[in-house]
């Protein structure tokens, strides 16, 4: 006789974790945690960090866990100390971190101090970005500046106040790089170096743009004297990057670039860029020590783009003549260019050309002397054709989305983009476009922070921190996402 025996039925429960992992891949966030509330064993199950990771910002994630909420209600984790269940994964409590960050700024909930201090005032306007690191900001007032960390309640002075030179004739510009601060009045460059732990500054070193070497000076008031005994121009007539480690300057009508290791003030080199008739249109830096380089002759002459590795010192061999006035954005190895109501995307390592868009010039985008141009955001470049915001991945070389009845849009930081729709009608939207999900939407987010034009913006890097800064007075105000 048969067996009457029953076969042994297999649960879900019972598959590997790498089936389980081929079929969590094509489950929204939705539905892994429904997938964790069926059950004690379910949620053991879907509770690995393989699973949950690639719906997180890796770059955010230790830092919201390590970072104090300043905002009300603060994120509280789900696990409780006499919880019998076993404990959240890593990175699945970084994504509720994560979603607890874009909820208050979808809701718009936020707390917002005012930044001033009894010594320097409120941040000055000559900063281009205040944020040195995510909770540290820069500070200038007058002759004074000061580093503020603001992650506390209480903003903690964190170095003691610089006190730089007071010459109202030269202009003056300021860029912070983590600890680094470059200090440049017209040709003249100063580097401070900053101790958060001990509190200390110092001037790591001085040198003209324009010479060889830096200068041998330490002492402030000997850099004060040998200032004052030289004719500097009023204004730096040219262009500065800073990428990396890396210092450059490119003067106007001048045919040579010049290329400063911010680490040892040594000079690296002096690079012929163009001929000295021509225009310095522009210089950018791609995140990966590559210059992307542009100039021309007149604005009936073709724009010519060339790229140069910092790390070789070297030009590479890409090259591209563009007839008219040009915009460019340069993200990794990419650089799109907008030129003639056209918007090219080119990979400048491979010298290829990788995609083009022809755009109508009546297009009521296009009716000003520079278009609309296009904007990094995430891995994307964003570009506007007819009313529709397209969005280009140079790595798949396609369009992945589109967003019709746009008439315009800046990219805010990484992944914050306001929108102008048709009737002035104002929408920012958030992405976290690092591993690329469109299918997850676009959030609107509160509007109200975004669309005075009397403030300027900036926000830190994991979007936890806003500053706007007016400019009639300098007033400011630092609102907190999380």
């Amino acid at each position: 006789m048969e067996s009457s025996q029953t076969e042994p039925v297999c649960s879900f429960e019972d598959l590997f974790p790498e089936v389980i992992e081929i079929i969590a891949a094509s489950l929204t966030v939705k539905d892994l945690a429904a997938c964790s509330a069926v059950s004690r064993r379910m949620r053991e199950v879907f509770n690995s960090d393989v699973l949950w990771r690639r719906h997180c910002d890796q770059d955010l994630a230790e830092y919201l866990r390590t970072t104090p909420c300043k905002v009300e209600p603060p994120f509280v984790s789900p696990e409780s100390e006499d919880s019998t269940l076993s404990p959240v994964c890593y990175w699945r409590m970084a994504f509720m971190r994560e979603n607890h960050l874009w909820n208050n700024w979808r809701l718009g909930i936020c707390k917002t101090e005012e930044f001033k201090t009894q010594q320097t005032g409120y941040l000055c306007q000559q900063i281009n970005q205040p944020f040195l690191t995510n909770d540290i900001i820069l500070s200038l007032s007058s002759d004074t500046l000061e580093v503020f960390n603001v992650k506390q309640t209480l903003f903690e002075e964190v170095v003691q106040p610089i006190s730089l030179l007071r010459n109202g004739l030269v202009d003056r510009k300021i860029v912070g790089t983590g600890n680094k601060i470059i200090v440049m009045y017209s040709s003249y460059v100063q580097v401070y170096k900053l101790d958060f732990i001990t509190g200390d500054s110092s001037l790591d070193f001085t040198f003209y743009v324009d010479e060889p070497e830096k200068l041998n000076i330490k002492d402030v008031n000997e850099f004060r004297r040998e200032f004052l005994t030289r004719e500097i121009s009023g204004t730096f007539d040219g262009f500065i990057t800073v990428e990396g480690k890396y210092f450059v300057a490119v003067c106007q009508r001048e045919s040579v670039m010049h290329i400063w290791d911010l680490e040892t003030g040594m000079k690296l080199k002096e690079e012929n860029f163009c001929p000295s008739y021509c225009n310095t249109n522009g210089n950018k830096g791609s995140g990966t020590n590559n210059l992307i380089l542009s100039f021309s002759q007149s604005s009936v002459h073709p724009t010519i783009f060339l790229s140069y590795s910092l790390t070789d010192l070297a030009y590479l061999p890409f090259r591209v003549e563009l007839d008219g006035r040009c915009r460019f954005d340069v993200h990794n190895e990419f650089i799109g260019i907008h030129c003639n109501f056209s918007f090219t995307i080119y990979n400048y390592l491979t010298s290829t050309r990788l995609f083009i868009c022809l755009q109508d010039p009546s297009s009521p985008n296009n009716r000003c002397v520079f278009p609309q141009h296009s904007y990094i955001l995430g891995n994307y470049f964003l570009y506007l054709d007819n009313d529709v915001l397209k969005f280009f991945n140079p790595l798949r070389q396609r369009v992945e989305l589109c967003l019709e009845g746009i008439k315009s849009f800046v990219v805010l930081y990484t992944n914050l983009v306001v929108l102008r729709k048709k009737c002035n009608q104002i929408e920012i939207i958030s992405k976290t476009l690092s591993h690329v999900r469109l299918d997850k939407g676009f959030i609107p987010l509160k509007t109200t922070l975004f669309t005075a034009y009397s403030t300027r913006k900036f926000v830190n890097q994991p979007l936890t921190r806003f500053i706007d800064i007016a400019y009639s007075d300098g007033s400011t105000r630092i609102h907190h996402f999380w």
